[in-house]
């Protein structure tokens, strides 16, 4: 059976990851949801791959934060 969502997704809803870690769901923006594997900022050409193909892809991984206040600074 396949679901489908109607309507947009709320913008950058702060959660607490089973790893206990927190991060963004909903619809984020790319520089927010991804960073480089190293850590790094994500660079324009990242972003660009991470919108044209996947993150996967692109080489990038999820971004996440120690706390909750972290998170929400970052938006």
């Amino acid at each position: 059976m396949i679901t489908t969502i109607t309507g947009s997704l709320p913008q950058n809803v702060v959660i607490q990851f089973p790893s206990g870690q927190w991060g963004f769901v909903g619809k984020v923006r790319t520089d927010l949801a991804y960073v480089s594997k190293d850590g790094k900022p994500l660079t324009t050409k990242q972003i660009d791959n991470v919108q044209q193909f996947s993150p996967r892809l692109a080489g990038v991984k999820t971004r996440s934060f120690d706390t909750k206040e972290e998170a929400l600074a970052a938006i």
